[in-house]
């Protein structure tokens, strides 16, 4: 018996064709987002969803002509509430869409996705994280392409191609079987079933009833820690160490700010222009275009960072910045930057959660500070 009959032979086996069909349903069903209501509480894939679901469910509430863009710098330092309150007198609605953890190309697939649900908008606010540029990536790590299956995972593939990405067989795995991407997921599903069956019901029982997704209401700050530098902060809150947590803080405030001074110890300290933050602006220049092409109005947010690292993003930087905004802006429109950078103060550290995100304080604050530069830019609309 030669080979192409033993083949032939065994995907006629009785059995081989019953995995295979069962393999074929559940990859359709997964396919078809029956799974998605189960993904794990604030995993990427359950994040992104429950942001563009949420605002998409409110539109009728909160049809926005403002869209807030950007990252957990966004998601955490501003309050939609807040910048309603302050602009409703002048016409302007506002709606955020940020993202924690997103890449450019994430941001940009969700106005792809989304923007047409909301065809009153004529700004967007896209707000800015300094570093950025000097960490941008050729490779998709896990949680973008995570969050890319999400929004269309067939349609994800040519976007990572357009943003430059390179892409292997594993990548084209990932986007295109959700068995395989959400093969983590399931299994934490396995292991801690009954503690994801509770949240699911917990959620369900206390539905978030606002038109915006997410307020910040962690009151932690840094200030508990008197960190000085980001050495400071790695040496002395590194997770092995037995160190007495201030009252204001707790463990999981002290992991979260160890974690975001680990990611702002890898921001290179060289603030030239370099290949990676050339590419990130080619990447830019693909959402604006987009962006632009709708006639939309772009304001680029500079957030308050803690004054720890503050110092890292100067003149310098700012200057590839705004040479970067500029060449991805100019085929629709000016630089229409505003840096908030040192809008909290010299010392920030009763308004910083880390060394990246705002606390509740710090968020009130700079949410109505940044509602006065709207009305000053703005006007009435």
């Amino acid at each position: 018996m030669n080979l192409t009959k033993e083949t032939l032979l065994f995907f006629k086996d009785k059995k081989i064709i019953t995995v295979i069909l069962f393999l074929l349903v559940f990859e359709s069903l997964l396919q078809l987002g029956v799974y998605k209501p189960y993904l794990k509480k604030n995993s990427y894939a359950s994040n992104i969803n429950r942001v563009t679901e949420h605002v998409i469910s409110h539109k009728e509430d909160l049809n926005p002509n403002i869209l807030i863009v950007g990252t957990s710098v966004a998601f955490e330092g501003i309050s939609v509430r807040i910048l309603n309150e302050k602009l409703a007198p002048l016409g302007w609605k506002t709606q955020s869409v940020a993202i924690r953890g997103s890449e450019l190309i994430v941001q940009h697939r969700i106005l792809e996705e989304y923007l047409d649900q909301f065809p009153d908008v004529k700004i967007i606010l896209h707000v800015m994280e300094p570093g950025m540029p000097w960490v941008d990536r050729k490779t998709a790590v896990e949680p973008t392409l995570a969050m890319l299956s999400e929004l269309g995972n067939f349609k994800a593939i040519p976007t990572l191609r357009e943003f430059e990405y390179d892409l292997d067989f594993s990548n084209y795995l990932f986007l295109a079987f959700k068995s395989i991407a959400y093969r983590k997921d399931m299994s934490d599903l396995v292991i801690n079933f009954n503690e994801r069956i509770k949240t699911i019901v917990r959620t369900n029982k206390n539905p978030n009833l606002n038109p915006w997704d997410y307020e910040n209401d962690h009151p932690e700050s840094i200030d508990e820690y008197n960190l000085i530098s980001v050495k400071d902060c790695l040496d002395r809150l590194a997770l092995h160490l037995p160190i007495e947590i201030p009252n204001g803080s707790n463990p999981d405030h002290r992991r979260m700010l160890f974690e975001t001074c680990n990611v702002a110890n890898v921001v290179p300290k060289d603030t030239n222009a370099t290949e990676n933050t050339e590419r990130y602006f080619r990447r830019m220049t693909r959402m604006y275009n987009f962006i632009g092409q709708k006639k939309i109005h772009i304001y680029n947010i500079f957030a308050p960072y803690s004054d720890v690292i503050r110092k890292n993003n100067d003149e310098n930087r700012m200057k590839v910045w705004y040479d970067g905004l500029t060449k991805s802006l100019k085929d629709f429109q000016t630089l229409d930057a505003i840096d908030l950078q040192d809008s909290l103060g010299e010392k920030n550290g009763e308004y910083c959660f880390d060394l990246i995100h705002l606390n509740e304080k710090g968020m009130v604050k700079f949410s109505n500070v940044l509602a006065k530069e709207l009305e000053k830019k703005l006007g009435k609309q």
